[in-house]
């Protein structure tokens, strides 16, 4: 079990208040450890001016590796929207970043339909006020241009009382959900929680703080091994259940990185997937640097279409990031750009956007989860190979 000093291991004001509350309730799960660490108010990694993404932050994103990542979902999105005749469509887009992929997708649909914004609404759902004011930036020539994009901090305030006509999209927002972390000892599944030992914050097994836990495992027909430890993100199925709920006719895409629960609970990953990222180096430790690195851990894909069959979502398909943007193009999209390139701009464009289709790293761990509702079962581009079952 992980011992750390409390001494510089994050920011102070941030350690304080986490250690507060371990005070006032003995332990913590590490759930509610990482919510503070990500989300606190003014403090937490998501919620401070600090550059997170990109080249000066600490990780890149899909978007940010190469323009066309972004113009490929756009087209996935555009071929949905025309699922719904000349009705008018809401976009909503969930954690958008900086808003590069909701510039991309927008100038998407500003070149398939003359008087695009009479067809669709684009909502964008963030809660961090600093990347809301970027997004508000990067986007202002749409609205100039008499586009309907509008900001929310949840989807009920999104969607309308009737339920949403539309898409909802994500992309790189799950796996940034905070986690439960479990391990099976002796035929039992335990809880990891954290305290406090003195000024240090140590690592404590008990039985789960939630039945929640052992349900989530069960429901799946899933037995873990003695000795394996993963994580259980119930901030997920609560999120697709509210999904699933507040979507009345359209489609959910999900882009993230994890399996179907075959392969996120097979033996290489028998110590789990929690991963931490700070100046694009990446660690498996999460109480240091408290609020100054990304905690992540890999997405049950499985969990996440139950949860939003259980919610009247339909599983359109499941892909991994290779296939998708394949199927929509992304070959003959990078050779027409490479046509327009020379010399050492073309190899840093092609090694780009081979890092989005690389099998041994983007291309395959990156899935796409696309569900659909009160529409007839599509047939769509991004879904032309490599389907998986959940």
């Amino acid at each position: 079990m992980e011992t750390i000093d409390l001494d510089g291991a994050g920011t102070p004001e941030l350690i304080e208040r986490i250690t507060a509350a371990i005070r006032a309730n003995g332990r913590i799960t590490f759930a509610d450890f990482m919510r503070m660490a990500l989300y606190e108010p003014d403090l937490g990694y998501y919620m401070t001016p600090a550059v997170r993404s990109g080249r000066s932050g600490d990780y890149f994103t899909s978007p940010e590796l190469h323009p066309l990542f972004g113009q490929l979902v756009g087209r996935q999105l555009v071929e949905m929207v025309e699922c719904f005749g000349d009705n008018l469509v809401t976009i909503i887009e969930m954690g958008a970043g900086r808003g590069l992929l909701a510039e991309d997708v927008l100038s998407v649909c500003e070149q398939s339909w003359p008087g695009w914004p009479k067809r669709l609404r684009y909502v964008v759902i963030d809660v961090s006020p600093r990347l809301i004011e970027r997004q508000q930036e990067r986007l202002s020539r749409f609205v100039s241009a008499g586009a309907d994009v509008r900001w929310c901090r949840t989807l009920s305030e999104a969607a309308p009382p009737g339920g949403l006509t539309g898409i909802i999209f994500s992309n790189e927002l799950v796996d940034a959900f905070p986690v439960h972390r479990v391990v099976m000892r002796q035929g039992t599944l335990f809880e990891r929680y954290v305290t406090l030992d003195g000024d240090r914050l140590i690592e404590q097994e008990d039985r789960p703080s939630t039945p929640a836990l052992p349900a989530y495992f069960d429901q799946a027909g899933i037995v873990l091994p003695e000795g394996f430890a993963t994580e259980v993100n119930l901030d997920a199925i609560e999120w697709m259940t509210t999904v699933g709920r507040t979507l009345r006719t359209g489609f959910v895409l999900t882009i993230d990185y994890g399996h179907a629960a075959e392969e996120r609970y097979a033996p290489p990953r028998r110590l789990g997937t929690l991963a931490c990222y700070a100046g694009h180096r990446r660690s498996e430790t999460p109480y240091v640097q408290i609020g100054r690195q990304d905690i992540t851990s890999h997405v049950d894909f499985s969990a996440l279409a139950r949860a939003g069959g259980a919610a009247g979502l339909e599983l359109t398909g499941l892909t991994d990031q290779a296939s998708f943007l394949m199927g929509l193009g992304g070959a003959e999209a990078m050779e027409e750009r490479l046509n327009q390139c020379a010399g050492v701009q073309r190899e840093v464009e092609l090694a780009a956007f081979q890092t989005l289709l690389a099998p041994e790293g983007m291309g395959r761990v990156f899935k796409v989860l696309i569900q659909h509702k009160g529409v007839p079962a599509p047939r769509l581009r991004g879904l032309s190979f490599r389907p998986f079952f959940v």
